[in-house]
């Protein structure tokens, strides 16, 4: 759940915060380089993840395709996961992110 704060606060590993802090020469995004990677140029915006988000609005609907219904609302945060993941993007750091909910289902089996 940590991805969610730092996607939320800005404090993050996404290139506009990196740059900021002084650990990459340029804010602009690797996938694309037409713009500074920030939550809202990678979540919404970067072509490269074109399809991800494509598949990603299927699921959790037009409405909801903004940073407050992706960050905020419960109900995307499954969808939400599985962009992340099919993106790669914060693999090297959070390893593949799994479902919301899925530690609650297993120890309610225990």
């Amino acid at each position: 759940m940590s991805i969610l704060i730092q996607l939320r606060t800005g404090y993050n590993y996404l290139y506009r915060h990196l740059n900021r802090i002084g650990k990459v020469q340029s804010p602009d995004c690797l996938g694309c380089a037409r713009a500074p990677e920030t939550a809202f140029h990678y979540l919404l915006q970067c072509p490269a993840h074109r399809g991800a988000r494509a598949r990603l609005r299927s699921e959790v609907g037009r409405e909801k395709m903004t940073l407050t219904g992706l960050l905020d609302e419960e109900k995307s945060l499954t969808p939400l996961f599985d962009f992340i993941n099919s993106t790669g993007r914060f693999k090297h750091i959070f390893g593949t992110l799994p479902p919301i909910g899925r530690d609650e289902e297993e120890e309610g089996d225990r």
